[in-house]
């Protein structure tokens, strides 16, 4: 089987995960469409606590009721040469000048493989 790759030019990849707002979700994907270079995402619902520990910033919780926030998480695995603008677009799009904005952080991908052009060399079915 062939080793794990970055990608085909061997340039560095990185993960782009960003928490964002539900209501801004059109504004975002546009800025992403907008992108010369497309790179592409997975989007989820999610829910959590942040600094402010709950809606508004504020703290009300029983043993058995909690606050949360809901937010979209948004994953694009990019090349590292495109992961500053994706991250700058995406917080310029995402921006409401509120708490619980989002964040945006990125890591490293070591290991980076397509699975329609990858798999076929591990001897998977045609």
């Amino acid at each position: 089987m062939a080793n794990p790759r970055l990608n085909m030019n061997e340039e560095p990849n990185v993960l782009i995960t960003a928490f964002i707002k539900p209501n801004m979700e059109g504004h975002v994907v546009k800025a992403l469409h907008d992108l010369p270079e497309f790179p592409g995402f997975t989007i989820d619902r999610i829910r959590g606590q942040g600094r402010g520990r709950g809606a508004g910033g504020q703290f009300h919780a029983t043993e058995y009721n909690f606050s949360y926030q809901e937010h979209l998480q948004m994953q694009i695995v990019c090349r590292e040469a495109i992961s500053g603008e994706i991250c700058s677009r995406i917080a310029r799009a995402a921006w409401t000048g509120s708490k619980g904005d989002g964040i945006i952080f990125t890591q490293v991908v070591k290991n980076f493989l397509r699975i329609r052009t990858d798999g076929k060399q591990g001897g998977a079915p045609e």
